[in-house]
């Protein structure tokens, strides 16, 4: 029977999610088992082990008195329980509260698991009636503070993330938040796990969850993940534009126009060894022009930061047009495009603030364009702008190379 009641009220935890890393261990599997509480109903608390929670059904299974017990999740008011309390042993809690404290030390954590897994699986009892919460989340962000990104994962991806919203811990979310960007910064690989967990965290409908959210979306296309930053820019979109005067609207708008472009420039690369990336690359382009034209109608004001945005993809667009006519020997259609792409990209740069994050590419693109028109000394000029203003970034060492690359000067 309790086998059998174990693979039910256990579930709600064994979700479907990708693997990550080094996590090997099974915590929720290795520290299971009945865990020992008072229970608060009548005028005095009673010992009670509870079993495990199925949300599914809304039971709460437990042990009292050699006898099982079942509790409705969603009645404890009505059955008159006041609520649960776990005492913790002595050394675990204080070894908790020097993880609380940020006093990050393997030996807490490996004295609190054997406690904060068996809690961990009791989350959806709501606050009021078990005071656990706290607790779980002192433990998710210490994982986060000493780099446990392995069992974070592992963790956050097994909660579910919205009830805990609902109970008015919201940290659960962001600590997910946190740990999507961590691992997104890592490298594509983690980044693409990184996606399962924000399609778990609702996103509000609020400033400060448009702002994350579009950063997570922006390190996805920093990685060259494309694909994967056009799906997360289309799921924020929607909720962004519920807020009129968003200023995040408009680059929700251009920036997946810049990854249909960049899908663009590689699927090209492969069109010649695969038919299939040639119809891959025309439907990105094509998806491209259809988009920005839409845009063109009403475009970003000149005093506004995201024309500059608007300026470097519509240049793009232009290099890809020069790129064509040049693979056919059409060279006087090609330089004509060239020269059509550094009229537009400098009309942004004109009127760009030093500070916005495309900057760099845009005066990257003007020496590029420059280049190809022969005119090597204002590629020059540009590049040492880059490799002086932009020091310790990726734009320096592309500067820095492409400076290298320029035949010396007359």
């Amino acid at each position: 029977m309790m086998r059998l009641l174990k693979h039910k009220v256990f579930s709600f935890l064994v979700l479907v999610v990708p693997t990550f890393g080094q996590q090997t261990q099974d915590f929720f599997k290795v520290y299971a088992g009945e865990l020992p509480v008072k229970v608060f109903y009548g005028l005095k608390p009673q010992p009670m082990s509870l079993v495990g929670v199925d949300t599914t059904k809304g039971i709460i299974y437990g042990k009292q008195g050699g006898g099982q017990v079942q509790l409705e999740l969603r009645g404890l008011k009505r059955q008159n329980i006041k609520g649960f309390v776990y005492e913790w042993p002595r050394n675990e809690k204080q070894a908790l509260r020097n993880l609380s404290n940020e006093q990050y030390d393997e030996r807490f954590l490996q004295a609190v698991r054997p406690v904060i897994y068996k809690l961990m699986r009791y989350l959806e009892i709501p606050n009021d009636y078990f005071p656990i919460h706290d607790d779980c989340l002192s433990y998710v962000q210490a994982l986060l503070g000493m780099e446990k990104l392995d069992e974070a994962f592992y963790v956050l991806a097994r909660l579910n993330l919205a009830k805990l919203d609902e109970y008015g811990y919201r940290e659960f979310s962001e600590a997910s938040l946190d740990l999507a960007g961590k691992l997104i910064a890592q490298n594509s690989k983690s980044a693409k796990t990184a996606r399962a967990l924000l399609q778990r965290v609702q996103i509000r409908n609020d400033s400060g969850d448009h702002a994350s959210y579009l950063r997570l979306a922006n390190s996805l296309r920093d990685q060259e993940l494309f694909n994967e930053a056009i799906s997360e820019y289309a799921r924020l979109g929607p909720i962004v534009s519920q807020s009129p005067g968003s200023p995040y609207k408009t680059v929700l708008d251009l920036w997946p126009i810049y990854c249909y472009i960049k899908l663009y420039e590689t699927y090209t690369k492969f069109a010649s060894r695969d038919k299939r990336y040639a119809a891959a690359a025309g439907k990105m382009f094509n998806t491209a022009l259809q988009t920005i034209k839409k845009i063109d109608e009403n475009p970003p004001s000149r005093q506004s930061n995201e024309y500059s945005l608007y300026k470097l993809i519509r240049s793009l667009i232009r290099v890809q047009y020069a790129r064509q006519y040049e693979a056919t020997g059409d060279l006087l259609k090609s330089a004509e495009y060239y020269r059509q792409s550094v009229l537009e990209v400098t009309e942004g740069i004109v009127n760009a603030r030093v500070g916005l994050e495309w900057l760099p590419e845009s005066l990257i693109m003007a020496a590029e364009a420059y280049e190809n028109l022969e005119l090597n000394d204002a590629a020059r000029n540009v590049y040492e702008q880059v490799r002086i203003f932009y020091k310790s970034t990726k734009w320096e060492k592309i500067s820095v190379d492409k400076l290298a690359a320029l035949p010396p000067p007359a």
